[in-house]
């Protein structure tokens, strides 16, 4: 299985994004295969609850957009990495979205594709506390337990300016060894 780095973030380059790639070139190193999507690129639609019983019915979404591939990459990755900057204490626009979509697989009886998956977070702020990311981490611990995933690790790194985090070998070396880890 492949090690999925999931870019929440608007800015390539940015701290979430090098954290990620770094976490990722951990994993490379490890001997595992890896895959990122940088959601920015991509046309994600929000949820339209309206398909709740399309996605019910068939463990899928009814909405076609640059969403679907992606449900087979989740799939096949285990772990997966959840890449944002905390905007107003939880994620980016792009990365709820793309966990909002995920509805379509939460139903029992399609849950299990999800189940028993690690979930990692990265996350990148501008306030001098991990407290900022706080209401992220209860969101993503949630989804978690939730589909029976196993919210595995997190790494929450104050990093301000865009690509500063470079500026911090501690933070680099912990995304790193983070993905070094997955073995």
């Amino acid at each position: 299985m492949r090690v999925l780095g999931v870019v929440g973030s608007p800015r390539k380059e940015g701290n979430t994004d090098l954290l990620v790639d770094e976490a990722l070139r951990g994993a490379r190193e490890a001997g595992r295969e890896t895959e990122k999507i940088f959601l920015n690129d991509l046309r994600i639609s929000p949820c339209q609850s309206v398909c709740t019983e399309y996605c019910e019915k068939t463990g899928d979404c009814k909405i076609k957009d640059d969403m679907s591939p992606i449900y087979s990459t989740l799939y096949d990755s285990d772990p997966v990495i959840l890449g944002t900057p905390v905007y107003w204490y939880g994620p980016s626009a792009q990365l709820k979205a793309f966990i909002d979509r995920w509805y379509a697989f939460s139903h029992p009886k399609f849950a299990q594709r999800m189940s028993g998956k690690s979930l990692i977070l990265i996350a990148a702020f501008e306030e001098p506390t991990s407290s900022a990311a706080d209401g992220l981490v209860i969101m993503i611990d949630k989804t978690a337990k939730y589909l029976k995933c196993e919210f595995s690790k997190k790494l929450l790194v104050s990093a301000g300016a865009k690509g500063i985090v470079k500026q911090n070998p501690h933070a680099m070396k912990q995304a790193y060894d983070l993905g070094l880890g997955l073995k």
